[in-house]
C-alpha cells in the first residue's frame, strides 16, 4: 500500500479549511409546482391523513416560533455579556499597556452578533416554511382561518428583532473601526512592532463570519449520502 505523502496531507487540511469557510454543497432542491403540492398532499388523500399533516405543520410552525425566542434570548445574553466585558476592559487600567484585549472583546461581539442575525434569518425561513404548509392545508381542514386576518398592516415582532441584532452589527463594526484609528498607525515608519494577537483575532473573525455566510453555516440541501451501521450487544 502506497503512504500518503506529508504534502498530501498539509493540502488535505488546507481544502478543509477552505471548505468550512468558504464553500458549501450545492443545492439539489427541484421546484415544486402548486400542482405538484396538490397532487402529493391534497388530491385523492384521504381527510385523515390531510387533517395529520395540517397539524403536524401547526406543531412544527409553534415549534419553530418557541425556538426562535430561546435562541433570541441566548444571543442577547452573548451581547450583554460582551458589552459588559468591554465596557470591563475599556475602564480598567491595564488598557493602556494591553489595549488589543479590548480588540479581542470587541471580536467576539461581532462574530455573535452576526450569528445572531444569520440565525434569525435561518429560523423565520423555517417558521414561514410551515406557515405556508399550513396556508395550503388549511383549506381542506378549517377553511382559511389562518388567511384571514384583521389588519392591513402592523409590526412584526420577527423583523424587529432581526433589526436589532443588525444593530448590534453595526455598533461593533463601529467599535473595531475605533480601534483601528485609536491604536493602529498605518504608516510603517511608526510601527514599533507586531501585534500579532490583533492580527489573528481579525482572521479568526473574518474566517468565521466567511463560514457562517458562505460556508459550512448555509444550508443548500444538497445530497446527503448515509451509511448505517447495526450496534450489537450482550446481554449477561
Amino acid at each position: 500500500m502506497s503512504k500518503k505523502k506529508p504534502t498530501d496531507k498539509k493540502k488535505n487540511v488546507f481544502q478543509r479549511i477552505k471548505k468550512f469557510g468558504f464553500e458549501t454543497n450545492k443545492s439539489a432542491l427541484e421546484k415544486m409546482s402548486d400542482k405538484e403540492y396538490i397532487d402529493t398532499f391534497i388530491k385523492g388523500v384521504e381527510y385523515e391523513k390531510i387533517e395529520r399533516a395540517y397539524n403536524k405543520a401547526w406543531e412544527a410552525k409553534n415549534f419553530e416560533i418557541e425556538n426562535y425566542w430561546k435562541r433570541a434570548n441566548y444571543f442577547w445574553a452573548f451581547q450583554v455579556a460582551s458589552f459588559a466585558g468591554y465596557f470591563a476592559v475599556v475602564s480598567a487600567e491595564s488598557l493602556e499597556k494591553e489595549p488589543q484585549i479590548s480588540y479581542v472583546v470587541i471580536c467576539i461581539g461581532l462574530v455573535t452578533a452576526f450569528a445572531w442575525s444569520f440565525i434569525n434569518r435561518g429560523s423565520k425561513t423555517w417558521q414561514r416554511h410551515w406557515e405556508i404548509h399550513v396556508d395550503m392545508l388549511e383549506e381542506q381542514v378549517t377553511g382559511p382561518l389562518y388567511k384571514t386576518v384583521t389588519k392591513k398592516k402592523t409590526f412584526s415582532v420577527s423583523k424587529i428583532n432581526d433589526i436589532v441584532s443588525r444593530f448590534f452589527v453595526l455598533i461593533w463594526s463601529v467599535l473595531v473601526l475605533k480601534y483601528f484609528i485609536e491604536y493602529i498607525n498605518f504608516y510603517p515608519s511608526n510601527i514599533k512592532h507586531f501585534d500579532y494577537v490583533v492580527f489573528l483575532s481579525t482572521i479568526g473573525m473574518g474566517y468565521f463570519i466567511c463560514a457562517m455566510y458562505f460556508g459550512h453555516g448555509r444550508g443548500m440541501f444538497g445530497k446527503r449520502k448515509v451509511q448505517f451501521y447495526k450496534r450489537h450487544f450482550d446481554i449477561k
